[in-house]
């Protein structure tokens, strides 16, 4: 294969991989956007392999991530060294990838090398490596499915890029992967299709609206018709310590009096004069009833300083999980609140209205993610969208349309099981990751006994 077609397949997997996320999220798609990059690496040079992927992770991010300019107004080059970085992952996996291929040749294991290796530089970019961006991975793309509740999105993705990786081998492998794909589609069909019945439903009301204005989130919560369960404002609806002010907090207690409905309010708590937390603040008529720091503040902002603890709140009827917008990007706050407890989640979350469409889009999936890997269903009260509610499949089963003000009203489920995944199965990337270390370096060491054997035999 010459390099102009590799070339040519590369950024059609670019290509394709773009139409996955939104704002077009063709998730279909997911089953083979990254076909292409795998098939235009086969029995290429490790060292043009590196280059063949750092184009496919340029093309990709830069476009996937465009959005970043609007939040960067006064610093657009910001873009530039981002997408690079995220590119260089992209670039690591493919030299990593044309190495096994050299070593293993075509066959199941190289397959695996693949699914192993791309699932373990995904999950460093996603969850450890400083910049921590989890959003525009095969994964993610592809939406909850059987396997959410089992292995979470690392695991859609070991399996998705084995599946690619299946289709570049061997006819024998050939035939699995395809197989492997109608299984995935039809499993997409049916995640979509299924539904979860509610015996005892819980109303909520989930504000959306990015005024920061008190007075004005009340009169949308009293608007609402009838009393519901829990009220839900968004992140920083309050961006004050509200405990320190009694009438501030009075109006909360009146409010939740006159509804009789718990509340929960994006606020902060001082920690001294110069720090705080960025905080949910749940509360009823007889007062607060717990909070929760947020654990993942955000890059490159004044986000407060990061919680640690990730508990549900006991409100004498449930318990909830009440973790803040850019915690629920990550697996493991919502994770931890449903093993301590949390039966169903209601969060508030911001996404400015000048960041646009995609990034509220794109945002807004992550969430069906956490919903279906540890089975709870999600209420999310966001600054300007996406404000919605999803079933424990992962299912969006009622939304606001973004940039417009309104209450969401709707029911959701309480619910105790504990998935797979919340049990054990977020460890999976963690194995994947240190057993695909272990892996490159045998690769590694046995590349070099091999280089010094041919120096000893040229010398003798």
């Amino acid at each position: 294969m010459n390099m102009g077609i590799r070339l040519l397949l590369v950024v059609l997997s670019a290509g394709l991989s773009i139409a996955v996320f939104p704002p077009i999220g063709w998730s279909a798609f997911a089953l083979i956007a990254w076909f292409p990059l795998l098939f235009a690496l086969r029995e290429v040079k490790p060292s043009h392999a590196l280059y063949l992927g750092l184009l496919h992770g340029v093309v990709f991010f830069a476009v996937t991530m465009s959005w970043v300019l609007n939040i960067f107004e006064e610093s657009k080059g910001i873009i530039v060294p981002l997408v690079l970085i995220m590119a260089l992952f992209t670039a690591l996996f493919a030299r990593g990838y044309a190495v096994a291929q050299g070593r293993y040749g075509s066959g199941w294991v190289t397959a695996a090398f693949a699914a192993c290796w791309w699932t373990a530089t995904e999950f460093y970019r996603s969850e450890i490596f400083y910049l921590k961006f989890p959003w525009l991975t095969p994964g993610v793309g592809l939406g909850p499915t059987f396997i959410s509740p089992i292995l979470g999105v690392s695991g859609a993705s070991f399996v998705i890029i084995f599946t690619a990786a299946l289709l570049c081998q061997k006819k024998k492998h050939c035939i699995t992967g395809a197989i492997m794909i109608a299984v995935l589609l039809a499993a997409m069909v049916v995640q979509k299709t299924r539904s979860m019945p509610v015996d005892e439903p819980i109303h909520i009301a989930a504000v959306q609206n990015e005024d920061f204005n008190m007075d004005y989130y009340l009169e949308l919560s009293r608007g609402v018709e009838g009393n519901p369960d829990i009220i839900i404002w968004p992140e920083y609806a309050l961006s004050y310590d509200v405990q320190k002010h009694p009438k501030d907090m009075q109006k909360l207690y009146d409010l939740a009096a006159e509804k009789d409905s718990v509340i929960v309010v994006g606020t902060h708590k001082e920690i001294d004069e110069s720090s705080r937390h960025n905080t949910a603040l749940t509360l009823n008529k007889g007062g607060a009833l717990g909070e929760h720091h947020k654990n993942h503040t955000v890059h490159f902002f004044d986000d407060g300083v990061a919680g640690t603890e990730a508990k549900a709140v006991d409100t004498g009827k449930w318990k909830i999980g009440t973790p803040i917008c850019f915690d629920c990007d990550y697996q493991d706050v919502i994770r931890r609140m449903t093993a301590s407890g949390a039966e169903f989640f209601t969060i508030p979350s911001m996404d400015g209205i000048h960041w646009g469409d995609k990034e509220h889009y794109q945002h807004a999936e992550l969430f069906r993610h956490r919903a279906a890997e540890n089975g709870r269903w999600i209420a999310v009260a966001a600054t300007s969208g996406v404000t919605q509610v999803l079933d424990p499949y992962g299912n969006r089963v009622h939304a606001l349309p973004i940039i417009e003000d309104g209450v969401l009203t709707a029911e959701l489920g309480a619910r105790s099981e504990l998935t797979f995944y919340t049990r054990g199965g977020w460890l999976f990337p963690w194995a994947i990751l240190i057993g695909s270390v272990i892996w490159v370096l045998v690769i590694c060491v046995q590349g070099f006994k091999e280089k010094a054997q041919s120096k000893d035999k040229r010398i003798a």
